[in-house]
């Protein structure tokens, strides 16, 4: 009775101290962000427009920010490091603000905000077919983008891919802050392209 009483003793820290031990690191949260701009066209906003039907590939469509090897078929799926908000969340209100901030001839603002307006005059549809980071390589952005006008027309359809060089490492790890911040800036580059053709359509 005694010999298990002393072992319930020792064994009741030790689990206490291996529980602790084991106790997950906290998750750290990034947000795509909406860099400044000089370049700035167009008098007061008149133009309404709605951002809608954004999509990213699914295998960047999860909470985890995801980095693909250099040279490899294999990626890191951090479960550390992960998105504040859905990609597919995100990026309509991201698009809208850089395109607001770029062009002060228009008004654009994601589709839950824009819905039954009867005075948004273009729409625009964003399909992302690449958001990729790649270590010791590129970020890259790809996407087919479409301007419709407020009958379903289409006025424009292209192509645009973007890339920039990948952070150096932290550590021999990823520097999630720092390609976030560079993944903020192609998707501005997006917008202004976009805000660009519709300011021309006028």
């Amino acid at each position: 009775m005694k010999i298990k009483n002393l072992l319930l003793v020792v064994l009741i820290p030790l689990l206490t101290a291996c529980s602790f031990n084991n106790k997950s690191a906290p998750a750290r949260f990034y947000a795509i962000t909406i860099p400044t701009t000089d370049q700035v066209r167009g008098p007061a906003k008149s133009t309404n427009v709605s951002i809608e039907n954004v999509s990213v590939p699914q295998s960047v469509d999860r909470p985890q920010i995801v980095v693909k090897h250099a040279d490899s078929n294999m990626v890191t799926v951090s479960e550390f490091d992960r998105w504040v908000e859905g990609l597919n969340s995100a990026l309509p209100v991201a698009i809208s603000e850089n395109m607001n901030l770029y062009a002060r001839n228009i008004n654009a603002r994601p589709k839950r905000f824009a819905a039954n307006d009867t005075t948004t005059k273009y729409i625009v549809s964003v399909d992302f077919v690449r958001f990729e980071t790649e270590m010791d390589g590129q970020i890259t952005i790809s996407a087919w983008w479409t301007v419709a006008n407020n009958h379903g027309e289409i006025l424009a359809q292209k192509k645009t891919t973007l890339t920039a060089p990948t952070p150096d490492t932290e550590y021999g790890e990823p520097n999630y802050d720092t390609i976030v911040a560079e993944q903020s800036k192609l998707v501005a580059r997006l917008s202004y392209k976009i805000a660009d053709l519709i300011s021309d359509l006028k």
